[in-house]
């Protein structure tokens, strides 16, 4: 009788965890901290570092645009050029036979059906854009990154006022070129890019990003408000 209330006495009255119980106690603490979820600029910048290894891309694509006017959505389809350091071309084929063309600097949008063409300035936060390019599109977005069932999500927001209030990108996890790219343009309404055969630093010809205009075509110069 005397040793065990030695023995209670040495512990307070209650008996201490040995140290298989402590194990039980840290471990989990341990587990959920090495799980814990990447931050976003460790998304980002794990991102920013598969992309500097991009000199080109070409893919296919499917535009799909909603809006309040039409019951139906407005889709086109075509293929993506781009070539760095800012050379960026798309063609849309089918009922909507366009090219737009941007070199880093002039934007040009071209109708072939009706020989027309329309060269934009003032594209400063939609030439960012096109490129799809984090590094780039930093400096005129404010971005978020979360890591989801595989997939690496990007939210941008511009910095300042234009065309465009919402950018949202959808990546496989450890790729470097989205699969879907979704816009909001100023009246909330949004155009949805989906990419396919994506193929990376493969050549592609400089002419593919000059625009040459033939002289029956009718060129207006443009601005983005």
């Amino acid at each position: 009788m005397g040793r065990l209330l030695r023995q209670v006495g040495k512990t307070g009255g209650v008996k201490q965890p040995g140290l298989s119980a402590r194990r039980l106690v840290i471990l989990p603490a341990v587990i959920v901290f090495l799980a814990a979820p990447a931050s976003r600029a460790d998304i980002l910048d794990d991102l920013k570092a598969r992309q500097a290894g991009i000199r080109s891309v070409s893919a296919a694509f499917v535009q799909e645009k909603k809006t309040r006017l039409l019951a139906k959505p407005i889709r086109a389809s075509g293929r993506f050029l781009y070539q760095q350091p800012g050379s960026i071309r798309w063609e849309y084929t089918g009922s909507t036979n366009m090219q737009v063309i941007f070199n880093g600097k002039d934007l040009w949008i071209y109708y072939l059906d009706l020989k027309e063409a329309d060269k934009l300035s003032g594209v400063g936060q939609y030439g960012s854009m096109m490129h799809f390019d984090i590094a780039t599109m930093s400096r005129d977005y404010a971005i978020t990154a979360a890591k989801e069932k595989g997939l690496v999500r990007l939210s941008m927001t511009p910095k300042s006022k234009g065309p465009i209030s919402l950018i949202e990108m959808d990546l496989q996890e450890g790729a470097a070129f989205p699969r879907m790219v979704r816009l909001l343009d100023r009246n909330s309404e949004p155009t949805t890019i989906t990419f396919s055969n994506i193929k990376l630093n493969q050549g592609i010809p400089d002419s593919s990003f000059t625009f040459l205009p033939g002289k029956d075509v009718v060129i207006r110069d443009r601005s983005i408000p």
